[in-house]
């Protein structure tokens, strides 16, 4: 997959590439100066002058862009220059070029601004600007929060989480957490906390959103009754077809069927997959909803389970939303 890096040659973003270099993938870096970038195709951009156009051509084909780039402690308005109006740019040329995922790194604090000292909040209030956009953009995406940055040497290991205490984390662990979170479709529309720990990135992240075996989940699931099966996201007919199979009983929505190209999805008792739960007002309908999300290691397929309401009704049935939230509860990550 090819990245696009934005901040590449920053003291973050050089730690970075060497780590894309060895996953596979190839890096796009984007930068100011004409020097070249080891481990990287080199693409001169400045992110704050550059025109709609130039940054369409700057993340064309890639699969994923990252965002590293920082004004370096200059001026409120040099801030709101890169870190929210380049930064939400580039945001909207991925959408435009149809890049599926982007890296947002910002800084601790960012949640709430209001309380931190008087001469960083409007550098707070400025990522914060820029992190809501992207999580109104469509992408897939997710916000990386570092708390205090070092240059030591990595540990490998960090703390993740929603909110953590204060605390310090060093450059290289930070650029290990963003490698890896670029395969991890399980952490999209997530914004996550990073400090100095005593996890692997990859066993931090699965704290967040542990592994499964999807046979016993589903039968778990079964148990609850009336739900339905949404298959999208890089499925085949096959992966329909065995859940017609094996849970006959189920009502099968086939109105949320899409066939993709890719490789055929299988209930494995081999197969670990990741759950996201969801309670909330529905994208379309507006009403109540109670789902799960179901991804598979690699992001080739993504299931939706959801609560169907009785027959005629404007509300679900409160017992087997009771035995939804027991549902939740037993998958959920424990602290």
């Amino acid at each position: 997959m090819l990245i696009v890096v934005a901040g590449a040659t920053g003291r973050t973003g050089r730690r970075l590439i060497p780590l894309l270099t060895a996953a596979g993938h190839g890096t796009r870096a984007l930068t100011r100066s004409a020097d070249p970038v080891p481990g990287a195709e080199a693409y001169q951009l400045d992110l704050v002058a550059a025109s709609a156009e130039e940054l369409d051509a700057a993340v064309s084909d890639a699969g994923a862009v990252v965002w590293l780039a920082g004004p370096g402690g200059g001026s409120v308005e040099s801030a709101e220059a890169l870190d929210n109006t380049a930064a939400t740019a580039l945001m909207d040329a991925c959408v435009r070029q149809g890049v599926k995922r982007f890296v947002l790194v910002t800084s601790k604090g960012t949640s709430n601004p209001e309380r931190s000292p008087d001469f960083l909040r409007p550098y707070l209030e400025i990522k914060a600007k820029a992190e809501a956009h992207l999580a109104g953009s469509g992408l897939e995406w997710t916000v990386l929060r570092p708390g205090g940055l070092t240059e030591d040497e990595p540990t490998g290991k960090v703390e993740l989480g929603a909110a953590l205490g204060r605390g310090k984390v060093t450059r290289a662990d930070v650029a290990a957490v963003v490698a890896e979170l670029l395969g991890r479709h399980d952490q999209t529309g997530k914004a996550i906390e990073v400090l100095g720990g005593e996890h692997t990135p990859s066993d931090a992240l699965d704290t967040l959103t542990p592994k499964v075996n999807i046979v016993d989940f589903l039968f778990d699931l079964k148990r609850l009754g009336r739900v339905h099966l949404a298959v999208f996201g890089g499925s085949t007919g096959e992966a329909m077809a065995e859940a017609k199979v094996h849970f006959t009983n189920w009502q099968v929505s086939e109105n949320y069927v899409n066939f993709f190209e890719g490789p055929e999805l299988h209930f494995s008792r081999k197969t670990r997959w990741r759950l996201e739960f969801g309670e909330g007002p529905g994208r379309h309908s507006g009403k109540t909803e109670y789902w799960v999300m179901v991804h598979n290691e690699l992001g080739e397929g993504v299931f939706r389970f959801g609560l169907l309401r009785p027959e005629g009704s404007e509300e679900h049935d409160p017992e087997l939303i009771a035995a939804f939230r027991v549902f939740r509860e037993h998958y959920s990550p424990k602290s």
